[in-house]
């Protein structure tokens, strides 16, 4: 029970992250996801159920800081869900490898769907979809990627142990 409350506590503080630190490392109007990289490991950790009801507070909590409510909270639900696919139950007895596997395919997974909602649901105004797809999602996905690596090796390594 109490790693549920310390993972709402690491939502609530990766939110206000991402709003006012990683919003600003753009690169082609696109900036990295840090909300989905947690979430991916919220789902394969934990599982795809619970992985989608955090999407989901993930998202309001960023849609209200956006001002994006909305979309926001529907990105988080379908990242939460595509990355719970990839769940390890921790009766398995997988290996760290299996998990750290599992961990980059959900994590690309989540931030492919994310990515690719948001392009296509917001301001159908500002650049053609077919200008839009390939820059958010393509740019969005390697640098959350390698956000994720650096995450994977320096905190989430000791928790995904044998």
């Amino acid at each position: 029970m109490k790693k549920y409350f310390l993972y709402i506590a690491i939502v609530v503080v990766l939110a206000f992250v991402q709003r006012f630190l990683v919003s600003r490392l753009l690169i082609l109007h696109t900036a990295p996801d840090i909300l989905a990289i947690l979430i991916a490991f919220i789902a394969v950790t934990v599982g795809q159920r619970t992985g989608t009801n955090y999407g989901f507070g993930a998202g309001l909590i960023a849609g209200i800081l956006t001002g994006n409510l909305g979309l926001s909270a529907l990105v988080g639900t379908v990242q939460g869900f595509a990355a719970g696919f990839f769940h390890v139950p921790e009766e398995s007895h997988a290996t760290s490898v299996k998990k750290k596997r599992n961990f980059y395919a959900a994590s690309v997974t989540a931030l492919v769907a994310g990515y690719l909602l948001q392009s296509i649901l917001s301001d159908p105004l500002a650049l053609p979809l077919y200008v839009r797809l390939p820059e958010t999602v393509i740019i969005g996905t390697l640098m959350s990627m390698a956000l994720a690596v650096l995450v994977y090796h320096f905190v989430l390594k000791k928790l995904l142990k044998d």
